[in-house]
């Protein structure tokens, strides 16, 4: 599968995959259905977040289970306000805790977290090894001469998800192997 059918294949597997993973999160239950409603009662209509609220943000990597937290300064932006502010604020994030002092979120991310390499493939049909530098972005590590082409169909799959491995020696074991 080399040259433009190669490639064609590989547009055709990535277009179906963004259309699925889209559909998945339009589809799904969110958490902000479950669990944003109780923090807004908790915290009562009247509660205003403090110049001083501590913000505890958790990102769940769904790929590989791994959760990272972080504990960050409210920006000043968000000093003195309500439920309805903060969650416009950050409208990525499911707000699970609300108070004046302390402001806790969580936000479920489709990829592997930055303890992972992961090979995977680009748009050209070339593998690469990539690694969550972003927390929510995958960056490039390194690029191979392989292409997809060179895998059978269930490698090829795989790759086109992005395998996750502990390390770049791993991956690159795995890659040499294959």
């Amino acid at each position: 599968m080399r040259g433009k059918n190669g490639i064609k294949w590989m547009m055709a597997v990535l277009a179906a995959l963004v259309i699925l993973i889209g559909t998945a999160a339009h589809t799904a239950p969110t958490a902000l259905d479950t669990k944003e409603p109780s923090a807004r009662d908790a915290a009562g209509d009247s509660a205003r977040l403090a110049a001083s609220c501590q913000v505890t943000q958790t990102m769940g990597f769904a790929r590989c289970g791994h959760s990272v937290t972080r504990r960050v300064a409210l920006p000043d932006a968000l000093a003195g306000a309500d439920f309805e502010a903060a969650r416009q604020y950050y409208d990525l994030w499911q707000i699970d805790s609300f108070a004046p002092e302390h402001m806790e979120m969580s936000r479920e991310i489709p990829l592997y977290c930055p303890m992972h390499q992961v090979l995977t493939v680009n748009e050209a049909g070339e593998i690469i090894l990539t690694q969550n530098a972003y927390g929510d972005g995958m960056a490039v590590v390194a690029q191979y001469e392989k292409t997809v082409g060179d895998f059978d169909d269930v490698d090829r799959d795989a790759l086109t998800l992005g395998i996750g491995f502990d390390s770049r020696e791993e991956a690159e074991t795995w890659l040499k192997a294959h």
